[in-house]
């Protein structure tokens, strides 16, 4: 985590707070199990092995989520960072893409990378189930703005948080970005 923190950070106790308030469910619970393995994809390399990345406490998976979004704004995606930092509404599992989504990710300069690089079907067939999922899932922003004075109740109860403007704003999916966008987080994994 100090590895990662240096290479993203400093993250503020404010925001990771921000972020605690938002991602609750109505369960209170701040780990949804689908976003997580998005998040951890993007880390197990930094961990000596996939398990001890399961034990991580709440604020450092905060954390990662912060430094999972700066990654992929760094990449020029637009989706992925607001899927990946979001509260998840509702997430609908599939399987696979439909015969037109298919096709755009076949014609996708990404795809041929993808199967390249992993060369397993297997696995293809997952990353056809996690894009088929994120196209039919529901998402709102999160958003945090450490100029904005419109604060709302921390955790604690002490006055910390700032929304910003797209915070609690749906997502609106549009399939072709996230195949692309989805393949390119594939190749940074």
């Amino acid at each position: 985590m100090n590895k990662i923190t240096k290479m993203f950070g400093p993250f503020s106790d404010r925001e990771i707070d921000f972020y605690i308030h938002e991602m609750k469910d109505n369960k209170g619970e701040c780990m949804n199990g689908f976003q997580k393995n998005l998040v951890f994809n993007l880390f197990y390399k930094f961990f000596t092995d996939t398990q001890s990345i399961q034990a991580i406490n709440l604020r450092d998976y905060i954390k990662l989520i912060l430094a999972s979004k700066k990654m992929l704004e760094a990449n020029r995606m637009v989706y992925m960072p607001y899927i990946i930092s979001a509260k998840i509404d509702k997430i609908v599992t599939r399987k696979s893409l439909n015969k037109k989504e298919m096709t755009k990710m076949e014609v996708s300069p990404y795809y041929q990378l993808v199967q390249d690089k992993y060369k397993n079907d297997k696995i293809v067939k997952q990353i056809l189930s996690t894009i088929a999922t994120l196209i039919t899932s529901n998402f709102r922003i999160i958003q945090y703005d450490d100029n904005n004075p419109n604060p709302s109740t921390g955790c604690n109860g002490d006055i910390v948080l700032h929304a910003g403007k797209l915070n609690g704003v749906p997502l609106n999916i549009e399939a072709d970005m996230i195949i692309e966008e989805c393949l390119l987080y594939i190749l940074l994994i």
